[in-house]
């Protein structure tokens, strides 16, 4: 699943990221777990 993140991409790199990867792909794995936390959560409500 791609996620996308426009507002990120458009500030462009962040300047006091020290991580080996990118900022934004380190955003996106965290994007992705969240939503399929979130998705387990409304699962599980429903």
């Amino acid at each position: 699943m791609k996620i996308e993140t426009p507002v990120l991409k458009r500030l462009g790199p962040v300047p006091f990221w020290r991580g080996e990867r990118k900022c934004l792909d380190s955003l996106e794995e965290i994007y992705r777990r969240a939503i399929e936390k979130a998705k387990q959560s409304l699962a599980r409500s429903v």
